[in-house]
């Protein structure tokens, strides 16, 4: 036992005085000079690069090294690839003995290193990848010595930074204020490892900084990168205000092979204020979760699958994109969003966007559709909308790349329930009771101008407007963007059959509208005056608009029966041919004729004041009214109130001034024919209206009696016309024969 720990004793100090001499012999032999002398021939012979530092210290502790300097290649003339403030290495004894090489820790402090691409898949490091020029060595017989294995028990990287250029100079990834630690640190197995840092990015697609903390696994894959993998338990980021989170595991630490999770919570648009221009303020975003697998190079990005959602959106992405002298992709996507019941009131209150237009209910709806995106297009393969009310589906070519949009596509509409469509806006199409339903199917294009062309199909279609109500109303339409034509159309007004057709043409300029129209009955009733706008206070008068809407009609129609408070009658037809229908009847041009009858009318200027149409057929027949009153000498009979068997009216338009051809007016009581003009914008006449009374007014003339009316429609002057009184049979036989059958006639003409 005694002679036991002699032994060790005699061993333990041959051991220290052997570690001694080896710290005395590496701090006599591994000067500082001749340090720095090995370590810069080194690097001259092994990497052909310039290397400085400031000092080096080698002992039985490790190695150190201050303020170190790597070249680009071949010297400092191109720059400095390289550099650390502080480098210490601290290998194992222990180890070493054994055949391992074992690092206990190494430390860096100030790293920066700068990666640039000189030219496609070439970089400033790329020299130092080339295999050396040494000849192969024969292999000899026997057992291959294997490679020590390399391990390192902890790892620190503190205050350091990379930087990576493209080839083109316009876009620069930075890494910033990199913190980085690891233990347990060995060739092929994983091992864990943080790190934190910020990157910093600026290219023609993006533009910003972006904090990241990153905890997981890495394994070296036998100190080749390309083997290497790494699991992430959590990579968190932000982007302005947004904040996200991503784990998951890849393969090839140098152009990863990909599987990832992400989520992004949720934010607003002014949390991006100043990193994406053009964004509305204070928009809420849902919160979006995302599961990639995707193989990512320097060059390009290969998306194999990408699933995610945001809200009630959700989707799925796949293809890839590429980045060198020009941006270039190939993404398929499938999306679908589930729009919830909305008031775009309570929205616009939400969101403070007083743009946003109040009183739309927004129904429960699905949006589904399948996008190909391809440089500079979008070739939408489907695409739907699904709602209660309606449905909407087609396809689209979208090309997007060139100086001006481009747009094509067929799309189907159908309306399943038009009263559920006109809920959706209540206040603007509530009063009109809507029902039914249509169905359309279009083609449309876009190239600085759109253009739209389609066939549509509706039924028992219903609606109350104006005190009239429409229904069962069915047809069908062929429209443009232009133009709208429906061949035959089928319902009820107001309970009575209808059929008809008609076709607008050149809507968007100058309207040019014809139809025809066969009714059983048109029974007119006047709408309420809507109740007068109150006038704003301080507001200036607005000025006249420097041009009118005005239109082209040209049609025909047929009533077996009108009905109005002020005239009803039997049988009437109408045809038309005008031009130029504007408020003011200053451009209007073309013809008119119409036949009615029989009938009783009374007050015919309230009718003529509210229908446009009205006031331009029936105007004689107003004036006549007026005129009657006005020559009592006459003795007409009232036709403010009188029953006629026939009105016919045959007139010309001329700028607004009206030819009556024809105008008459046959009654039981007199027969009325006029003619001469009117002037509607003016609202002049400058007229002759002849009247032969009849036994039924109480007063016989076997010739007709005229009158020459002028003056306005408000104030008109009326005076006989002399010589058609001459005219009269009784007066000719002189005034001693006409005593007894025109004394009184005679009279009257005598007190005017």
């Amino acid at each position: 036992m005694r002679k036991a720990l002699k032994i060790a004793l005699w061993t333990a100090c041959a051991a220290l005085l052997l570690a001694a001499a080896a710290a005395l012999a590496l701090k006599l032999y591994f000067t500082p000079e001749r340090l720095k002398a090995l370590a810069l021939d080194y690097t001259a012979r092994n990497l052909g690069r310039e290397a400085a530092f400031d000092s080096a210290a080698l002992d039985l502790s490790g190695l150190s090294l201050h303020n170190f300097r790597l070249s680009e290649y071949p010297d400092f003339k191109k720059g400095e690839f390289l550099s650390a403030e502080t480098f210490s290495v601290r290998p194992s004894l222990r180890a070493l003995l054994r055949r391992e090489i074992k690092i206990n820790s190494i430390s860096v402090s100030g790293l920066k290193m700068r990666v640039t691409e000189t030219r496609k898949d070439t970089y400033n490091f790329s020299d130092l990848l080339k295999p050396g020029a040494k000849p192969p060595e024969e292999k000899r017989p026997g057992k291959e010595t294997a490679v020590p294995p390399l391990a390192i028990s902890r790892l620190k990287v503190r205050d350091s930074g990379f930087t990576y250029v493209n080839a083109a100079g316009d876009m620069t990834v930075e890494l910033r204020d990199i913190s980085f630690s690891a233990s347990g640190i060995s060739a092929d197995a994983l091992f864990p490892l943080e790190s934190g840092f910020t990157l910093k990015m600026t290219s023609p697609y993006f533009t910003g900084t972006i904090p990241v903390q990153l905890k997981g696994r890495v394994a070296l894959g036998g100190w080749n990168p390309e083997k290497g993998k790494a699991e992430i338990d959590k990579l968190s980021l932000s982007l302005g205000g947004v904040k996200g989170e991503l784990k998951g595991s890849l393969s090839n630490l140098l152009e990863p092979d990909a599987k990832l999770s992400a989520s992004i919570k949720a934010f607003s648009t002014s949390d991006l204020k100043g990193i994406v221009k053009g964004l509305p303020s204070k928009l809420l975003l849902p919160e979006v979760d995302l599961d990639a697998d995707f193989k990512a190079t320097p060059r390009d990005l290969k998306l194999r699958s990408a699933a995610f959602r945001a809200g009630p959106l959700k989707g799925s992405l796949k293809g890839t994109a590429a980045w060198g002298k020009r941006l270039t992709y190939d993404l398929s996507a499938d999306l679908s969003l589930q729009t919830p019941e909305l008031d775009t009131g309570d929205l616009a209150k939400k969101l403070r966007q007083p743009a946003i237009p109040r009183g739309i209910k927004l129904p429960l709806a699905e949006i589904r559709a399948a996008v190909r995106l391809r440089d500079g297009t979008a070739q939408v393969s489907a695409f739907s909308l699904d709602c209660a009310a309606a449905s909407i589906s087609g396809r689209s070519s979208i090309n997007f790349g060139g100086p001006s949009l481009k747009a094509s596509g067929p799309v189907k509409v159908e309306i399943k329930n038009l009263s559920k469509l006109a809920a959706i806006a209540p206040a603007l199409l509530g009063e009109y009771a809507l029902s039914g339903s249509a169905s359309a199917q279009l083609d449309y294009s876009y190239s600085a101008q759109s253009s739209v062309s389609g066939h549509a199909v509706f039924s028992g279609i219903g609606a109350s407007f104006s005190g009239h109500a429409l229904s069962s109303a069915a047809g069908a339409l062929d429209f443009t963007k232009d133009s709208i034509a429906c061949g035959e159309l089928e319902g009820k007004l107001d309970g009575e059959d209808l059929k008809g057709s008609f076709q607008v043409k050149d809507l968007t300029g100058h309207p040019k509208a014809a139809f025809e129209l066969k009714l059983a009955k048109l029974v007119l009733r006047d709408a309420p005056p809507a109740p007068p706008a109150a006038p704003k206070k301080g507001a200036a008068k607005a000025a006249a608009p420097a041009g009118q809407f005005s239109f082209d009609l040209a049609g025909r129609a047929e009533a077996g029966a009108i009905e109005h408070p002020n005239l009803k009658c039997g049988p009437a037809s109408l045809k038309l041919e005008l031009t130029g229908i504007s408020e003011d009847l200053k451009a209007l041009g073309g013809s008119a004729s119409f036949t009615a009858g029989p009938g009783k009318f009374s007050e015919l200027l309230a009718l003529a004041g509210r229908y446009k149409a009205a006031k331009v057929v029936l105007y004689p027949f107003v004036i006549l009214q007026k005129s009657s009153k006005l020559a009592k000498g006459l003795n007409l009979p009232d036709f403010n109130d009188i029953a006629f068997d026939k009105m016919e009216g045959d007139y010309t338009f001329d700028k607004g001034v009206m030819t009556l051809d024809k105008s008459s007016l046959t009654a039981a009581v007199a027969d009325v024919s006029s003619s001469g003009t009117i002037d509607l914008p003016a609202e002049k006449q400058d007229m002759k209206i002849t009247t032969r009374l009849k036994e039924a007014s109480g007063v016989k003339m076997t010739a007709p009696v005229a009158m020459l009316v002028k003056g306005t429609f408000a104030s008109p002057s009326v005076k006989v016309d002399m010589k058609s009184v001459m005219e009269q049979p009784v007066v000719k036989k002189g005034l001693d024969k006409a005593v007894k059958e025109g004394s009184k006639f005679l009279k009257g003409l005598l007190k005017k």
